[in-house]
C-alpha cells in the first residue's frame, strides 16, 4: 500500500496520539473516590504494578459514567448507584466501598441528631431557624455543593432526605470539601457532604433518626443516608485496567479505602 507522501506526517501524528492516548490509565468521576481514595490507591498500584496513572479528574460520578462508557477515561468512579438509563448500557462496575451522605454542623452546635423531616425542612429552605429543631435563636446556613452541578452527593441526597423537592442554600461552593470547611467557619452552618470529612476539625456528624452514621450502620444500609462507592468500565476489564481493579479489591486496596470510608470486603 502506498500514501501520498503530504498524508504520512498526519499518519505519524495520529499514530502518535493513539500511542499517547493509551500510554496509561485514566480516571474521571466521583470527587469522593479521587480525593480520599485514589491519591494513595494510585501510588501503592504504581509501586507494586509499574503501571501509572496518566490522570485523575473530579468531574463528578455522571461525567464519570459518560467518560468510562464512551472510551475517553480508562476507569469510571460513581459515589452512587448506577440509574435506570445507565444499567440499560450494561457496563462492568464493582462495589469498591461503602460511603454515607452525613449532614454535618458545627462542632460547638448542641444539637446531636435530626429527624429526616427536619432535614429535609432544613435544605429545602422551610425550616429557617435552629430554634424550630430544638436548638438556639438563630438562623441556618445551608452550604451545599453548587445546585446545577452533576455531584451525586447532591443527587442522592435529594432524592434520598428531600424526597425529590428542590435545594434552598444559603451559600453553594465549589466540592464536598468545602461545603465542611465553610460549616467549620460558621456556627450557624450546616451541609451534607461524605461521610469521609468526619476527621475535618471543627465539625460534627449529627445522627438521623437516632441512627449514628458509623461503619456498621453503613454497612448494613441502617443508616438512612448510606451509598455504594463504584468503579466501572464499558466492557469486562482486561489488562492493566483488571489489575488495577483487582488491586483495589485487594487486602491492601481495600485497607486504603477503609481509612476513610467503609470498606467492601
Amino acid at each position: 500500500m502506498k500514501f501520498h507522501a503530504a498524508i504520512l506526517p498526519l499518519l505519524a501524528l495520529s499514530f502518535l496520539g493513539a500511542a499517547s492516548a493509551v500510554a496509561g490509565l485514566t480516571y474521571e468521576g466521583s470527587s469522593t473516590i479521587a480525593d480520599n481514595i485514589m491519591p494513595e490507591m494510585t501510588k501503592a498500584f504504581e509501586a507494586k504494578a509499574k503501571i501509572k496513572f496518566d490522570k485523575v479528574g473530579t468531574l463528578g460520578s455522571g461525567k464519570g459514567f459518560k467518560a468510562a462508557t464512551d472510551g475517553t477515561a480508562s476507569i469510571g468512579g460513581m459515589s452512587r448507584g448506577l440509574n435506570n438509563e445507565e444499567k440499560k448500557k450494561k457496563p462492568y462496575y464493582q462495589v469498591i466501598g461503602h460511603d454515607a451522605i452525613a449532614v454535618f454542623v458545627h462542632s460547638t452546635n448542641a444539637l446531636g441528631d435530626l429527624s429526616k423531616e427536619q432535614i429535609k425542612g432544613i435544605f429545602t429552605g422551610k425550616i429557617k431557624n435552629w430554634k424550630e429543631v430544638g436548638g438556639k435563636d438563630a438562623k441556618i446556613n445551608v452550604v451545599t455543593e453548587v445546585v446545577t452541578g452533576d455531584r451525586a452527593t447532591l443527587k442522592e441526597f435529594k432524592e434520598m432526605a428531600l424526597d425529590g423537592e428542590a435545594y434552598k442554600p444559603t451559600k453553594q461552593v465549589d466540592t464536598a470539601q468545602d461545603c465542611v470547611k465553610a460549616v467549620a467557619a460558621d456556627p450557624n452552618a450546616i451541609t451534607n457532604a461524605s461521610f469521609s470529612f468526619k476527621d475535618l476539625d471543627g465539625v460534627k456528624i449529627i445522627s438521623v433518626n437516632k441512627v449514628e452514621a458509623n461503619a456498621a450502620n453503613i454497612r448494613s444500609g441502617n443508616f438512612p443516608f448510606s451509598r455504594p462507592l463504584l468503579l466501572l468500565t464499558k466492557d469486562m476489564p482486561t489488562g492493566d485496567v483488571k489489575q488495577f481493579f483487582d488491586f483495589v479489591l485487594s487486602t491492601d486496596g481495600q485497607a486504603i479505602v477503609a481509612k476513610k470510608f467503609v470498606s467492601a470486603r
